[in-house]
């Protein structure tokens, strides 16, 4: 009995793909994999100083050397004309890009563009007549549907994976596309980056781009995000992006409650308006709850930063805010991003049990302090909630409940007329947080 359950299990298992009508990925291999290519690249880096690290020995008979690396990767054919898809990290400072394909046949590949912040590159080859992939729709994907990788991975020439859409929206390397990322328990290994994700109807709905530590745990980025990249990086090289300015970080209970709005609101906290940003041209300011973007809620700051950069320098976004209580619609023109601008994805918890000083110039001096306003958080107990919740000695306290402070009568006149919690604005490392702070247990 306990044999037979064993074979009907494992008979449904093996058979699980093809329960729903599928007998085989083979015909998807077959028409697939001749538009996906192996990529290798080199890279020559000049001597290192003296000091690190290198041969001492060959260094005092030959001289400091340059050192030659080398990597792979995986891409696939975007158009006829020799335009090809892979990761950015997989050509990034390399010297030398050769590109095979199924039939052997190898061409040196130049970068038209790249973009770090999605982790994309358009590389280029001399040769027409080739076959692109179609490109599929990621939103349609739902968790639980089966995809297809096809790849390099370790070097092994068009190995092929299966498996299915373990969850979309993941956000594991720091806002890197978005905190949109595919994960799929599709086998993804080192030369695997940059390949196709492939969905049952042989279309490209993902980049395969990372892996994690832990079986079954692979990354890629959504197509509908990349095609948004695409067609800029073709045609100049770049992506230009929408820019607000600001500081953002994520709501939570407490700092809903302290905003004056119900516990369970979602929307996004601005922490801070950069000096003549587009956030402060077009009225919005510190503090202000970020609820809605072109008329769809937010919640998560990837979310508000995807649609801005999405959006062309120009263009005007419409906001809906909440400020002092009251529900407020904004019109904002975008700038262009920096190209040193860096998204600002603050979300520190909340504080209490905290000892405050007013900073004369001792204290500013000792602790290096560049603020102008504020107090100095000298001492927090490691065992209180302020610790508990995120308050760091170091810390500046700026303002509570909107009122600045200088003196510590500041504080106390601001702690008084709080009912139950006060919103605290801090200064870290140059950056704004705001946190919300329980008075009572």
């Amino acid at each position: 009995m306990f044999r037979n359950c064993l074979l009907a299990l494992s008979l449904f298992v093996c058979a699980a793909p093809f329960a729903w009508g599928m007998e085989s990925f083979a015909p998807i291999v077959r028409s697939e994999r001749t538009k996906v290519v192996h990529i290798s690249t080199s890279s020559v880096t000049p001597p290192g100083p003296k000091g690190s690290q290198r041969d001492p020995l060959m260094d005092r008979f030959l001289g400091p050397r340059p050192k030659k690396s080398s990597a792979l990767g995986s891409g696939f054919v975007f158009s006829e004309d020799g335009y090809i898809v892979t990761n950015n990290h997989v050509v990034e400072r390399a010297d030398k890009i050769e590109v095979t394909f199924y039939d052997g046949k190898t061409y040196e590949a130049k970068v038209v563009g790249t973009d770090a912040i999605t982790d994309l590159a358009l590389i280029k080859v001399e040769a027409k007549g080739l076959k692109p992939v179609l490109l599929g729709d990621s939103e349609k994907l739902e968790v639980g549907d089966w995809v297809l990788a096809i790849g390099n991975p370790l070097g092994l020439d068009y190995t092929v994976t299966a498996g299915i859409i373990s969850a979309k929206g993941r956000d594991i390397f720091g806002g890197t596309a978005y905190g949109q990322f595919l994960q799929t328990d599709a086998a993804i290994n080192p030369g695997n980056s940059g390949g196709p994700l492939f969905d049952v109807q042989g279309k490209v709905v993902g980049i395969n781009t990372a892996i994690a530590q832990g079986q079954g745990l692979g990354f890629a980025i959504p197509i509908n995000l990349a095609k948004t990249i695409f067609d800029q990086l073709k045609t100049s090289g770049k992506v230009e992006r929408g820019w607000l300015g600001i500081g953002i970080q994520e709501m939570n209970e407490d700092l809903a409650l302290s905003f004056g709005l119900d516990k369970d609101s979602k929307g996004i906290v601005v922490t801070s308006i950069g000096p003549d940003s587009p956030a402060e041209k077009g009225g919005l300011k510190q503090g202000d709850v970020i609820t809605e973007i072109e008329g769809r809620g937010v919640d998560k700051t990837t979310q508000l930063q995807q649609t801005v950069a999405e959006a062309k320098p120009g263009s005007v976004v419409k906001l809906k805010v909440f400020r002092a209580n009251k529900s407020l619609a904004l019109s904002v023109t975008l700038g262009k991003r920096p190209e040193s601008e860096i998204a600002t994805n603050e979300e520190e918890p909340n504080p209490l049990g905290f000892q405050l000083a007013e900073i004369d110039p001792t204290l500013r001096q000792e602790w290096g302090i560049k603020e102008k306003i504020g107090l100095l958080v000298v001492e927090v107990d490691p065992d209180s909630l302020a610790y508990e919740k995120g308050i760091r000695r170091g810390d500046i306290l700026v303002e509570v409940d909107g009122l600045r402070l200088n003196k510590l009568a500041d504080f106390e006149k601001a702690q008084q007329k709080s009912r139950g919690r006060m919103r605290l604005l801090l200064k870290r490392d140059g950056e704004s947080i705001y946190l919300a702070l329980p008075l009572g247990p």
